[in-house]
């Protein structure tokens, strides 16, 4: 006589009596299920048999890296989804304190910190120390803005006097120029060579021009290294603290919240059309890599992330 659906049901029935919905990647993640047998429990390429008995059976999952990962259990060829887990990287004991980010030329990130910490470069999800420097802005060629306004290379050595500096920028000869929170971009070693911005945060160059925060009038300018002719670039972009180029020639900005408004990253194309890709109180650091990949630096939170094209941060690293 054939079993009936309800009595199949029950032989393969299994249910999560401990369930986490958080874990790390590289550590032990345990569910406990009650079955009616020995489950497999599957979550992506991952598999592993449950041990137990009298119903009761644990697995153990190690998650390899970090993002949503779909668990299920397999019994008698039938598959019950058990849930997701937001798998978190580990903490990384050289990040106390991220406060500015750039991806050099290898794809490599490097990391500036505010009060405390070295200067980092992440590659394969680590952080090894560069230089005991700090930073409150990196340029991708590898200069850094101190908070005594002196512009230094990598190691540490200045390569500028006090400028009050809040950000640094080279272009493609090696020329290095400086915002300064009074208002005006200068070339480093010559004179100034645009002004009129409201406390200057960030500074980039891309394709013969340097793109300014205008900060307090929450505007990107673009001034035309050969001309000198500055002009607005895009839309609110709001009070913008970091800037950075993408390989098409968009412009990033991370802009900080405001009396409750504001906050997050947002785009700038080529043709001037600015869009939001991200609201968040807490950015305050963005990096582009050549290949395109959006890095997300959340100082009050300690973490770095990678935002996905659906707007999802996606942990890299966290202090």
């Amino acid at each position: 006589m054939a079993m009936s659906p309800y009595l199949a049901a029950l032989l393969v029935a299994i249910t999560p009596t401990s369930f986490p919905h958080t874990a790390v990647a590289g550590k032990a993640w345990q569910v406990t299920l009650r079955a009616s047998a020995p489950p497999t429990v599957v979550s992506g390429s991952l598999r592993t048999k449950a041990v137990g008995s009298h119903g009761v059976y644990r697995a153990r999952l190690v998650f390899p890296r970090a993002g949503a990962w779909t668990v299920s259990a397999v019994l008698r060829g039938r598959t019950t989804k058990l849930g997701t887990v937001a798998v978190d990287v580990p903490r990384d004991p050289l990040l106390v304190n991220p406060f500015a980010i750039a991806v050099d030329s290898s794809g490599a990130l490097l990391v500036a910190q505010l009060d405390k910490g070295p200067l980092v470069r992440i590659a394969g999800g680590r952080a090894q120390k560069v230089a005991d420097v700090r930073a409150v802005q990196i340029d991708p060629a590898g200069y850094t803005a101190g908070f005594d306004g002196v512009v230094r290379d990598l190691g540490g050595k200045a390569v500028s006097p006090p400028l009050d500096a809040d950000a640094v920028a080279a272009d493609a000869a090696g020329n290095l120029y400086v915002s300064l929170y009074a208002g005006e971009v200068r070339k480093v070693g010559g004179g100034t060579i645009a002004g009129g911005f409201a406390h200057p945060h960030a500074l980039v160059y891309a394709a013969g021009a340097l793109y300014v925060a205008d900060t307090e009038n929450r505007r990107i300018r673009r001034v035309d290294l050969t001309t000198g002719r500055v002009t607005t670039f895009g839309g609110d972009v709001g009070i913008t603290v970091a800037l950075a180029v993408g390989p098409d020639g968009s412009i990033y900005s991370a802009d900080v919240t405001r009396d409750g408004v504001g906050g997050g990253i947002t785009r700038t194309t080529p043709d001037g059309t600015t869009v939001r890709l991200l609201t968040s109180a807490t950015a305050n650091g963005v990096a582009v890599a050549r290949d395109g990949t959006v890095y997300v630096n959340r100082w009050e939170d300690k973490r770095i992330d990678r935002l996905d094209g659906k707007g999802r941060l996606i942990p890299v690293a966290r202090g």
